[in-house]
């Protein structure tokens, strides 16, 4: 199993939102993840809207953003925290307002979301699935060192007795005619 995982600081700015999706893009590609278009959008969104709200959300300085990957689980937990306590709601867009909408896109791309009060303000987080991974050259090479390691612990070695299957007779024993 690998798990992957990373965060950083924000200054609770509008420019933090684009440069959180870089960082958060540039962390998953650098721990080699592969996305395809649809997770890349889907994690694009998912960032812009917890680091948006959070924005505009709190008066804390700093903003909070940890990612963590589970490859073989295939999922994907971004987490955003911030100063204030105000948990986000969902709120109606008007047909023509530009705010409103961003709790319901999370909850279009994410297999999961939600938020909880800490300590210091609160953390808002979404989870979402990863594109199946190709094998990795490390995979294949370390299930052969497993595969190896298995033969050599069934084999005999000296001052031990030979591992007998259950199945196969026992040579020190003499045969009975029938």
């Amino acid at each position: 199993m690998r798990v992957c995982s990373s965060s950083f600081f924000l200054v609770r700015d509008p420019a933090a939102t684009p440069a959180a999706r870089r960082r958060v893009r540039a962390l998953v590609a650098g721990w080699g993840v592969r996305l395809d278009e649809d997770t890349r959008l889907a994690l694009d969104t998912v960032t812009s809207e917890l680091v948006t709200n959070a924005v505009r959300h709190t008066q804390a300085p700093m903003l909070t953003v940890a990612v963590h990957v589970n490859v073989s689980l295939r999922r994907a937990l971004v987490e955003v925290y911030d100063g204030s306590t105000a948990l986000p709601r969902r709120r109606r867009a008007g047909m023509t307002g530009e705010s409103g909408r961003g709790l319901e896109l999370v909850e279009h791309f994410a297999l999961a979301h939600g938020s909880e009060r800490t300590e210091r303000g609160k953390r808002v987080w979404a989870e979402l699935a990863l594109p199946e991974q190709p094998v990795t050259r490390r995979q294949v090479m370390a299930a052969s060192r497993r595969a190896v390691r298995g033969v050599l612990r069934a084999l005999p070695r000296p001052g031990r007795a030979p591992i007998r299957p259950p199945f196969a007779p026992d040579s020190t024993r003499p045969r009975t005619a029938a």
